[in-house]
């Protein structure tokens, strides 16, 4: 699945000194070979393509921006001011004008390009309409045991408690009142035991539009190509505004009663996956090219909060195709650089794609056999004859003989394939406990190993926040006017590893519906 959440704007230095002004947060000795050779992967993932991130901010916050309004050539006055144009940014931007605020949505790029203009559209929730339409009896306080044992019970309890007990709501929200076609089936999906992830008819676009008029039918203004560079405080402490600049070059001060940072995540800059994320760099990434943390950066530098541990969103991945892609066949045997089986291949993602980023090349290889292949359809016959061009798949007559041909030890690897094709013969899988729907027998030669690997789709860390979604300081108080939403803050609901498909699409919806409603009250009272 395709997974982004926007940034806002261009890094900006000015009053945060050079490069050497933010101390590094971990050691770059010995680990940084390792890291480059996982950049040299993810190179290799994307043909040379992949973009890189952009470097340069301080990671360790500045001092607070005292912008004034000399420094824009215009100045222009709202109630509410939202920054990001993904799902969280747009919902709230909706929310926040039908409370009758006026509100304007700064988006950097032309278009709105947050996360859910890429997502599958998978929402997670419990007690929902679509549930109960497929006959599935299920409750808030289940959902919340559910999160409590997926790292939950290690944050804030009131969070995961707000996000057990309103995910739900937001899923009808988008059901009943703006008629989002879901489909049929509720999926099941983590380590979950009830199905709850409701799934868009066919992508995250069927969402997306439908609350992007929403917001427009409220009142909210949308501008495009205008990148926030910092927020405006004032001596008190309290956010005023933002300096933004146009697509023109030319800055713009949006004086604001509330600001909803919904910027999104940081996967597009390296040194802050370095900083807050060490264990995922190099990783290549598939996020939007606005994922460079500069939203989350403003606040920092004003004194808001950082909560996170350490985790990432991500998917598998495969060189000659960006995505989830069907050569990442379950049906297929797969190892790792050692010849050996590490994983269910029909198993969640998320959990494979942990297991595999923690491997030192962030590799792993699919074995196919001649009747895998012959099965390809045309589109993916021709991915399939590009890797091998490419020497990122390999033939051979027996597995031994593909496997060597990529660097991987051929006597373990026709070792393991051996022992796996007996326990396919069988119907059992007594290693990782495979379905027998999926053992395939690998019997025609020859065979194939394809080389696969992993990538972020987005950043589990961000500002702190509160159940009102404002954002919090380093002492743990609201910084005045200063609310968030969507991945930028996501770090407050998800510790380390993905709960469930579709918690971190719900968690911007939701967190925009709120965020954007208690703005505007604050503003407008």
């Amino acid at each position: 699945m395709r997974r982004v959440e926007d940034g806002m704007g261009s890094s900006s230095a000015e009053g945060c000194g050079g490069e050497g002004s933010a101390a590094p947060l971990r050691s770059r000795g010995e680990g940084a070979a390792l890291s480059l050779s996982r950049r040299q992967f993810a190179r290799a993932l994307t043909g040379g393509l992949a973009a890189m991130a952009v470097g340069g901010l301080g990671l360790l916050g500045c001092a607070p921006h005292k912008a004034v309004a000399t420094e824009a050539r215009e100045t222009r006055d709202y109630d509410v001011v939202v920054l990001g144009g993904g799902g969280a940014g747009v919902t709230a931007a909706g929310w926040a004008a039908t409370t009758g605020a006026k509100t304007v949505l700064l988006e950097k790029m032309a278009w709105l390009a947050g996360s859910s203009s890429l997502a599958l559209g998978g929402f997670y929730g419990a007690g929902t309409s679509v549930q109960k339409a497929a006959g599935i009896e299920d409750d808030p306080a289940a959902l919340l045991e559910y999160f409590l044992s997926c790292g939950g019970d290690k944050l804030d309890y009131d969070m995961q408690e707000f996000c057990a007990y309103h995910f739900g709501e937001t899923i009808d929200w988008l059901a009943n009142d703006l008629h989002v076609d879901f489909q049929e089936e509720v999926l099941l999906k983590g380590k979950d035991t009830i199905p709850r992830q409701a799934k868009c008819r066919t992508s995250g676009m069927d969402a997306l539009n439908p609350v992007t008029a929403f917001a427009q039918q409220a009142g909210a203004e949308f501008h495009f190509g205008m990148a926030a560079e910092r927020l405006v405080v004032d001596d008190a402490g309290a956010v005023t505004g933002v300096i933004a600049r146009s697509s023109a070059g030319e800055l713009v001060q949006y004086n604001a009663k509330s600001i909803v940072v919904a910027t999104g995540g940081f996967c597009r800059n390296a040194e802050m996956i370095d900083a807050y994320c060490p264990d995922y760099s190099g990783v290549y990434t598939e996020v939007g090219v606005g994922c460079t943390g500069e939203g989350l950066q403003m606040g920092l530098d004003i004194g808001a909060d950082y909560v996170g541990h350490g985790g990432t969103n991500g998917i598998l991945a495969c060189p000659v195709e960006a995505g989830q892609s069907e050569l990442i066949s379950n049906k297929a045997l797969w190892i790792d650089s050692k010849g050996e089986r590490f994983a269910n291949e029909a198993g969640q993602t998320h959990d494979i794609y942990y297991s595999v980023a923690h491997f030192d090349d962030q590799k792993f290889f699919a074995v196919y056999d001649q009747a895998m292949v012959d099965a390809l359809d045309d589109d993916l016959r021709s991915k399939f004859d590009l890797g091998l061009d490419r020497g990122l798949f390999a033939q051979g007559q027996t597995v031994a003989e593909a496997a060597e041909a990529l660097g991987i030890g051929g006597a373990r690897a026709q070792e393991t394939f051996d022992a796996y094709s007996k326990m396919v013969a069988a119907g059992e899988d007594t290693q990782f406990g495979k379905k027998a729907k999926s053992l395939v027998p690998l019997v025609q030669a020859p065979y194939y190993v394809l080389t696969m690997g992993v990538c972020t789709h987005g950043s589990f860390g961000g500002y702190r926040v509160n159940t009102s979604f404002q954002v919090l300081d380093t002492a743990g108080e609201p910084i005045p006017n200063l609310y968030s939403a969507g991945e930028v803050c996501c770090g407050t609901f998800i510790y380390d590893d993905y709960p469930a498909g579709g918690c971190g699409l719900n968690w911007s919806y939701t967190s925009g519906r709120w965020a954007g409603t208690n703005a505007a009250e604050a503003a407008l009272a």
